[in-house]
């Protein structure tokens, strides 16, 4: 028993990690009324005035229910990427994807508002895609997940999708660099 125990012990820390800050911002979020969201929320028409919100908008969420499908997702995905590119990289490869997110919003929307690690998320799909590629696994049913994820994007309203578009093709990016790297 202690063996498998420890085969696990150092899975997912950054992730659970991440996962708690969310957690945390959103109850501040809650509390706060809405201090804590205008500080954090990205606004581009204030992004160079307040550029950390290109960061900081994936850690905002909008209700519990987006906060909790965001860390559900980024549970599955993030520790699983996480065990195969290592914590660093993992992070980088997080933050590059809510960063690509944020500014494919504030190119696409530039006076509108975003809040969600939805960008960072669909960075960690991308990745995953690239990852099951680059080791030789069946990949498609990853494919139709990410097709279906943009599809629901464009037709349920209020879904930022060029954040979504943007952190798909960062975290992509960055993946495909680890490969590349890893051969």
């Amino acid at each position: 028993m202690s063996q498998w125990r420890n085969s696990f012990s150092g899975r997912g820390k950054v992730t659970r990690t991440l996962i708690g800050i969310n957690v945390l911002v959103f109850l501040a979020q809650a509390t706060s009324g809405n201090a804590v969201t205008a500080l954090l929320a990205l606004y581009p028409p204030n992004v160079w005035s307040t550029p950390w919100t290109l960061l900081t908008t994936g850690f905002a969420h909008a209700s519990w229910i987006h906060l909790a499908l965001n860390m559900y997702s980024l549970w599955i995905f993030g520790e699983a990427i996480e065990n195969s590119v290592g914590t660093k990289k993992f992070l980088w490869l997080y933050l590059l994807s809510i960063l690509g997110g944020s500014i494919a919003f504030v190119l696409a929307d530039p006076n509108g508002i975003a809040v969600g690690a939805s960008g960072g998320i669909f960075g960690l799909m991308g990745a995953y895609f690239i990852i099951m590629r680059a080791m030789g696994y069946r990949s498609s049913q990853m494919l139709v997940l990410i097709a279906l994820n943009v599809v629901m994007g464009f037709v349920s309203p209020g879904i930022a999708i060029s954040a979504h578009i943007g952190g798909l093709a960062a975290g992509g990016a960055v993946a495909w660099y680890y490969t590349q790297r890893r051969k």
